[in-house]
C-alpha cells in the first residue's frame, strides 16, 4: 500500500516499512505536508499496512481495506473540523468509541485532520489519551501548518516532515504545458508515462552510451509511437539540458524546478561543451523530426550522436 509512495515520500515511507517490519510502531505520528488530502490518503494506506500485520485471511482483509477507502471501517474512526475548530465534544465522542478492543483487525487507528484547528479545550481532553494510549490505539494526525500546532501536541507525537506536493505538483504541471504542443491529445497519466521515460532514456544514454537499445529497446516502441511522442521526449532532453546550463553557469534552473536531481545528474556528467553541443544535437534532431524521416533511424541517431559527445 505504501509502496506507490516511493516515489514522492522515500524518507518517510523507508521509515514507517522499517517500523511495520520490525513492530516498532508508535502510539502517535503527526504527519505534516501542504496537502492535507494527500496525506489523509496516506494515512489510510498507512492503516491498511499496520491491519495487514494482524494476519487476517485475505478475503477478509480486501473487504476491510475496501470499507477503509470508503471510510466505513469501524475501527479506523477519522475526525474532522466542525468549522473553524475541533471541538471537544468531537474528541470526547472519538474517546468513547474505542473503549472495547478491537474485533476485526490487530489495532484501532484514529485519524485527526488539521489538527492546528484543536483549540485549548479540545486539545486539553485529547492529551491524557495521546499521553497514556492503549497499546491497540494508533494515532494519526494531520496538519498543512506545523506552526499551529500546539507543543504540548508535538510533544507526544513521532512527527513526520512529508515532501510538499502542491508545489511540486505545479511544477509539473507547468512542465507539461512547457513540452506538449497545441494539437498533443495526451491524458495526465499518459504524459508522466512519457517524462518518466524520458527520464530513464536520458540516465541510460549519459550511463550506457550506445548500449541504451540493448536496455531499453523495448520501453521505447512502447511508449514512443508517433512523431508527437518523439517530440515530447526531445523537448523533454532540451529543457532538461538547458537547465544543466543554468546550474553548470550558477544560475537558477528555470524549467525542471521540480525535477532538480535530474538537472544535477546531467550537470555532474557533463561540461559546458558538452552539454552546449548536446543541446545543439536535440535541436537538430526536432528539425528532422518536422519532415518524414524513419524514427527508428533517428532514435538510433539519436543515441549514436549525444553518447559520443
Amino acid at each position: 500500500m505504501l509502496d506507490k509512495y516511493y516515489n514522492d515520500q522515500e524518507v518517510v515511507t523507508k521509515l514507517l516499512k522499517k517500523s511495520l517490519t520490525n513492530n516498532k510502531l508508535v502510539q502517535a505520528y503527526l504527519f505534516c505536508c501542504d496537502d492535507i488530502e494527500y496525506i489523509f490518503n496516506y494515512a489510510k494506506d498507512f492503516a491498511k499496512e499496520i491491519i495487514n500485520l494482524s494476519g487476517i485471511q485475505k478475503e477478509v482483509l480486501k473487504n476491510i481495506f475496501d470499507r477503509i477507502d470508503k471510510e466505513q471501517y469501524t475501527e479506523l474512526k477519522i475526525v474532522t473540523p466542525n468549522g473553524n475548530f475541533i471541538k471537544k465534544e468531537q474528541l470526547i465522542e472519538l474517546q468513547n468509541s474505542v473503549v472495547n478492543k478491537p474485533t476485526e483487525g490487530n489495532k484501532i487507528i484514529y485519524i485527526i485532520k488539521n489538527c492546528e484547528k484543536l483549540n485549548s479545550s479540545s486539545a486539553n481532553s485529547i492529551l491524557k489519551f495521546l499521553e497514556e494510549p492503549a497499546d491497540d490505539i494508533i494515532a494519526i494526525l494531520l496538519t498543512d501548518n506545523i506552526n499551529m500546532v500546539m507543543d504540548t501536541i508535538k510533544s507526544r507525537c513521532q512527527i513526520l516532515n512529508f515532501n510538499n506536493v502542491k508545489s511540486r505538483e505545479s511544477e509539473s504541471n507547468k512542465l507539461k504545458k512547457y513540452i506538449i504542443n497545441e494539437n498533443n491529445q495526451k491524458n495526465d497519466e499518459e504524459l508522466d508515462s512519457i517524462i518518466s521515460s524520458s527520464f530513464d532514456i536520458i540516465v541510460s544514454i549519459e550511463n550506457k552510451g550506445k548500449n541504451t537499445f540493448i536496455y531499453m529497446k523495448k520501453l521505447i516502441w512502447d511508449i514512443y509511437k508517433t512523431n508527437d511522442d518523439i517530440l515530447l521526449l526531445f523537448n523533454i532532453m532540451l529543457y532538461l539540458y538547458t537547465d544543466a546550463l543554468y546550474m553548470k553557469l550558477g544560475k537558477n534552473v528555470n524549467y525542471m524546478a521540480s525535477y532538480e536531481d535530474k538537472v544535477s545528474f546531467i550537470d555532474n556528467k557533463n561540461s559546458v561543451d558538452s552539454i552546449v553541443n548536446k543541446i545543439c544535437i536535440i535541436e537538430s534532431l526536432k528539425n528532422e523530426l518536422k519532415v518524414n524521416v524513419n524514427n527508428k533511424l533517428l532514435f538510433d541517431k539519436m543515441v549514436i550522436e549525444l553518447s559520443e559527445v
